[in-house]
């Protein structure tokens, strides 16, 4: 049985990146297709963790993947281009491999298992996370005139969501609750900015990602070991260019 375990991140990345294919390739039958696909991940995490870590840490966990793969399914709307639609399919992949394989070691070869590994790839998500689903919301809001309302609303819980799900594993519950407060501040601020700003929907996903990764990093000055003072004067320097040269060479509609 642990062997059929062992398999399960291979299994269901191919069966995301086969799913996700068949759906560009069948574009009138979405999303039912590439659904088939995300809800296999789950549904196999489920199965490695019964009955042997609760249900509540598995969610804290693999929740990140979860909302990866369906912003990735929501970005699907709008990728038109080849290379745009592989991008899609490589992430969804290899995102469901690397979570399920580590997911894998912390449950069965735990000696194996990277210390705060699923919590160092979620963070890695984050930027992807923002970034596809902000340039797909914008880019429904300005072509076919969604509700900016409901982009706001779904980046303030977005907010919420990513600042608990990758919080430091140190971190208290008072912290934590701190933190998801500030991220639903952060998320609402942004979801603002989207619908004012007349920017393209590319670069708005950059400038939403940018300016939450850097909140995000600034979290992380709150726990041992802490950075030296140089590396964080370096990493607010390189943020604040980062975002200058974004918002200074685009094309302003």
């Amino acid at each position: 049985m642990y062997f059929f375990y062992r398999l399960f991140s291979f299994i269901c990345s191919a069966l995301v990146v086969s799913f996700f294919y068949f759906q560009f390739k069948d574009p009138f039958d979405y999303p039912y297709i590439v659904l088939i696909g995300v809800v296999i991940v789950p549904v196999a995490a489920i199965l490695m963790a019964r009955k042997r870590i609760t249900y509540y840490d598995l969610l804290e966990k693999m929740l990140p993947l979860f909302v990866l793969l369906g912003v990735l399914v929501f970005a699907m709307l709008l990728a038109e281009k080849d290379l745009v639609r592989w991008m899609i399919i490589i992430v969804g992949g290899g995102s469901t491999f690397i979570s399920l394989e580590l997911l894998y070691y912390l449950i069965f070869m735990p000696s194996r298992y990277p210390v705060h590994g699923l919590a160092k790839m979620n963070i890695v998500y984050v930027p992807f996370i923002v970034w596809y689903f902000v340039s797909t919301s914008v880019g429904l809001m300005t072509f076919l005139h969604s509700s900016a309302w409901i982009h706001v609303v779904v980046m303030f819980l977005l907010g919420i969501l990513i600042f608990r799900t990758t919080g430091h594993p140190e971190a208290t519950k008072e912290q934590n609750r701190r933190w998801m407060f500030i991220g639903g501040l952060v998320g609402l601020h942004l979801g603002l900015l989207n619908v004012m700003l007349p920017i393209s929907m590319l670069v708005q996903g950059a400038f939403s990602m940018l300016i939450l990764g850097m909140i995000l990093r600034m979290r992380r000055y709150l726990y041992h070991p802490i950075p030296s003072k140089y590396q964080a004067w370096a990493e607010g320097v390189v943020a604040i260019i980062m975002i200058v040269i974004v918002m200074s060479t685009t094309r302003w509609l």
